[in-house]
């Protein structure tokens, strides 16, 4: 039921309490969520709310609709844990999801000044650009834009990451893994072409994390990742 007194919109209220049911399960992944009409009736609104609070969530990425046959849940919230190091990769699988990545653009390219900085390597020096979209249970979720010193990764052929951790790639053909890392997380709003790539509206807030990866204490990547807030959320824990 919609509380009138509420600052939230009728629809926003309908999106944000099928929100919290997916997220606690009561919507589960790959469950088909009630009729239009239904959904009518749970909330006693009009069906151009229903489908404004639909249309939002499918947008979003939380469900997916199928002509004729209605909307089925499609992702629920990720919630990533910063208080330790993590690889993208596993720390999906560990949540459930299947991890995927679409590899965008991969070049060699020299170092500007802000990545020479965040390496601490001279300007103009080597680096291996890689640009992927990365993906949990076929949603895009991130976009990465990683610069490593070609030094540390000599010959590297991009055709070995397709669908592996690059941090497993880099362990199995350079015999070293990163171990830690140096975060800083800020709020931005995406660009109209990495909108396009994430399927979601330019000028959406999102969240930019800026990463450096340390193998023992040389600095091997620094990664550019843009986040969809509205799907993915950092956690921290203090003691």
């Amino acid at each position: 039921m919609i509380n009138r007194n509420s600052a939230l919109t009728a629809y926003e209220q309908v999106k944000e309490d099928i929100k919290f049911k997916i997220a606690h399960d009561v919507y589960k992944v790959g469950d088909k969520l009630p009729t239009n009409i239904q959904l009518c009736d749970i909330y006693d609104v009009s069906r151009i709310t229903i489908n404004r609070a639909l249309s939002d969530l499918e947008s979003e990425g939380y469900i997916q609709r199928f002509q004729g046959k209605g909307c089925f849940v499609r992702l629920k919230e990720i919630n990533q844990s910063i208080s330790h190091f993590y690889s993208f990769t596993e720390e999906l699988k560990k949540m459930g999801y299947v991890p995927n990545a679409k590899i965008i653009s991969y070049s060699l390219i020299p170092a500007d000044e802000e990545q020479a900085r965040q390496l601490d390597i001279a300007a103009g020096e080597e680096l291996v650009y890689i640009k992927r979209l990365r993906y949990a249970d076929d949603v895009a979720v991130a976009l990465d834009r990683s610069y490593l010193p070609l030094k540390y990764i000599p010959n590297f052929d991009i055709s070995i990451l397709t669908g592996i951790s690059l941090y497993d790639v880099i362990e199995k053909h350079y015999g070293f893994r990163p171990n830690h890392s140096e975060e800083t997380i800020e709020a931005i709003n995406i660009s109209e072409d990495d909108a396009k790539l994430m399927g979601i509206k330019t000028g959406t807030p999102v969240l930019l994390v800026k990463r450096v990866s340390f193998y023992n204490d040389k600095k091997v990547e620094f990664n550019y990742r843009i986040v969809n807030s509205k799907l993915f959320k950092y956690k921290m824990s203090l003691e």
